[in-house]
């Protein structure tokens, strides 16, 4: 088998438990002292769906448990190659801490929801491929499932009485079209494909679902009004994924039936978290102002006036989540500032905002505030420890974390995280995260660059599973983030506008020269890999220099038309922003940041991953690369994984993802 790369540490011979095998003719991955395996991250439990009591002393969620049964043998019948998925619901108690188990049903559980008393959980559950909606009294007995009869609920929300359940889905199909699609032999009309969901009002005690709001209107979300009298809804023209996310009106309805009040934007607009005030005077919603996806503005409506108030106090602030006050004259917001998160609160009439510093552990969006206003749960982290639920003082930001989850990675090697800073070649000052690991020689080691992918996004000093895992078998990883980026106010966000490939290159180019040249890393080996746009990067990257010795594309953008033409959203007003136009009205912005023209450069081994069924960046992107490669003589493979999205589910998958992304660049 092929040796690792000079420098890293030799792995012994004694696997530590049946992996699910790598690609043929890689080394499969085996013990490295205390460095996790490929196994141990996807078997890793992940805690989804938190959500806050209204008294604020339980919090309830969902453990999701990926198991491996090394006893499994192939079969025609197991897709998931002996590995099964465990989803329940839990409840942990503010002051005992203790976490007690739920349910037990082999159904998974998702979408947990306190009824307004708290006295009682709903959740979704998967039974026969159709989604169905559960409630559990927490005093004992079994679920009640609501009868919806054809509808399967999206999302769903209680009345402030608790009386009624108001949910989000689309009608069913009349016997007419059904009659219609049958005569067709099932002729898909791409305008009317997807239906536009709508909303509805079940009584909890017996009756049908009624409908309250018309098509051709779509419900992308909603919540009710605290008095029960309205609803604000975020309403799309459709329900294609782009218009449901980009095309957004933020609108006041009347709950009894569904009439309008007032619409809140002029013009349809992408929007973030939207809540009212607890005296239901007030709606609060996130929006960018002259961006695309950065959230960096705060409004809040007055429903009696309409007046409008933005809150923030300028447009650099990058928005996570933010909650009302109790007494809704405050609101707590998260920004996500550099590599960070910090705290700030700010009058609600508008005023000067009180900062309550940087949180001292990361905080991950979204809040789920108690009825009070008082605290919020949320899930927490730092670089060496998992995200786990935690309490947060809407106040004085204090956090309190409830349910530690040190112990899933106890016995892991230790980890090193610093933010390195260096200037690109225009002189602007860039960022991003190194993770060292104790087991790296001594003298300059491997380098693994790893950009983030959006490229509306930010690497922050999280919990990261990724990182963890390379630094641990020898290698630094920097993880930059180049100009597009969250975090960095909104001149930095918008500086890769109309020049995508290039910006991304100059910047982390730049912040590789700046650790070699500081005698921290090792010229002959360094590394490359990312997934989504940072498989875009890398591509670009390994495109216009030869001095990676492997690299890894993961669901990469490959041909900027073709993902304009077939993504489910990355067109329309996302590539006016992103290249100023469309490739109809603007073909050289398009041909000038295009991978697709730079191929015949590469000269860098690179394995190539994607799902086949990702409808974010579809598979052509990895075939017309793995094509490109294979007509050069480029050395490549190309992994397909069948019924993986643009984030992949399955364990098996996941770990032999991971495991074959190791064993490529120790062949190499």
């Amino acid at each position: 088998a092929p040796q690792p790369p000079r420098g890293l540490p030799t792995p012994s011979t004694e696997p530590s438990q049946p992996l699910p095998t790598t690609l043929p003719g890689l080394p499969p991955e085996t013990h490295l002292d205390t460095r996790p395996l490929a196994i141990d991250l996807a078997a890793l439990p992940e805690i989804r769906g938190l959500t806050l009591s209204p008294d604020g002393q339980h919090l309830a969620y969902v453990l999701r448990e990926p198991r491996f049964d090394p006893t499994a043998k192939p079969s025609d019948d197991d897709t998931k190659a002996g590995w099964s998925t465990d989803a329940q619901l839990w409840i942990v108690d503010r002051k005992t801490r203790i976490p007690r188990k739920l349910t037990h049903a082999p159904d998974p559980v998702s979408a947990p929801r306190w009824t307004p008393d708290g006295k009682s959980i709903a959740f979704f559950r998967v039974r026969d491929h159709k989604r169905t909606l559960h409630i559990l009294p927490l005093h004992g007995g079994e679920a009640d499932t609501l009868d919806l009869g054809p509808l399967t609920p999206e999302t769903y929300e209680f009345s402030p009485d608790g009386q009624h359940l108001a949910f989000t889905a689309a009608p069913a199909l009349t016997d007419a079209e059904k009659a219609d699609t049958w005569r067709s032999g099932g002729v898909i009309d791409e305008a009317r494909r997807h239906r536009p969901s709508q909303l509805w009002l079940v009584p909890l005690h017996g009756g049908p679902p009624r409908q309250i709001t018309k098509p051709p209107t779509h419900i992308a979300a909603f919540h009710l009004s605290p008095d029960g009298t309205h609803v604000a809804v975020l309403a799309a023209p459709t329900s294609d994924p782009y218009d449901a996310s980009t095309l957004q009106t933020a609108r006041i309805l009347r709950l009894s039936d569904g009439a309008p009040i007032r619409d809140l934007n002029p013009a349809p607009r992408p929007f973030g978290d939207f809540a009212w005030s607890p005296d239901g005077r007030h709606l609060a919603l996130t929006t960018g102002e002259n961006t695309f996806s950065l959230l960096n503005t705060l409004t809040v409506h007055d429903l009696a006036s309409g007046r409008a108030t933005t809150v923030t106090p300028d447009h650099e602030a990058t928005l996570a989540a933010f909650a009302w006050s109790g007494d809704a004259r405050h609101l707590t917001l998260l920004l996500a500032e550099r590599t960070a998160t910090t705290l700030l609160r700010v009058p609600a009439a508008g005023g000067r905002p009180t900062p309550l510093g940087r949180t001292s552990r990361l905080i991950d969006p979204p809040f789920q505030p108690d009825a009070a206003g008082r605290h919020a749960a949320v899930m927490s982290s730092t670089p060496s420890d998992l995200h786990a639920p935690t309490l947060l003082d809407l106040k004085t930001g204090a956090l309190d974390v409830l349910l530690p989850q040190a112990h899933r990675t106890e016995g892991w090697a230790p980890v090193k995280t610093e933010v390195v800073r260096w200037k690109n070649p225009d002189g602007i000052e860039v960022e991003g995260i190194l993770t060292l690991s104790p087991h790296a020689p001594t003298g300059p080691t491997p380098l693994l660059v790893s950009p983030h992918g959006g490229p509306d996004a930010v690497s922050q000093e999280r919990f990261d599973l990724f990182a963890r895992y390379f630094a641990a078998r020898g290698y630094a990883v920097l993880r930059p983030n180049y100009r597009g980026s969250f975090g960095y106010g909104l001149d930095f966000y918008a500086a890769n506008r109309g020049r995508l490939g290039a910006i991304e290159f100059a910047d982390i180019e730049s912040g590789v020269d700046a650790l070699i040249a500081s005698g921290r890393v090792d010229p002959q080996r360094l590394y490359y890999g990312g997934w989504s746009w940072g498989g875009y990067i890398t591509a670009w990257t390994i495109a216009h220099t030869s001095r990676y010795r492997a690299a890894i594309v993961g669901a990469g953008v490959i041909d900027v038309v073709t993902q304009y033409i077939l993504s489910d959203i990355n067109h329309g007003a996302a590539a006016d922003w992103e290249f100023r136009g469309n490739p109809w009205k603007a073909p050289q912005r398009f041909a000038d940041s295009n991978p697709l023209r730079f191929l015949h450069q590469i000269k860098t081994p690179t394995l190539i991953f994607h799902g086949e069924s990702d409808d974010r960046v579809p598979p052509m992107q990895g075939r017309a690369l793995y094509r490109a490669l294979t007509d050069i003589g480029c050395e490549t493979r190309l992994l397909l994984y069948p019924r993986e999205p643009h984030g992949f589910q399955e364990p098996a998958h996941r770990a032999h993802l991971w495991a074959t992304w190791n064993a490529w660049y120790a062949t190499h």
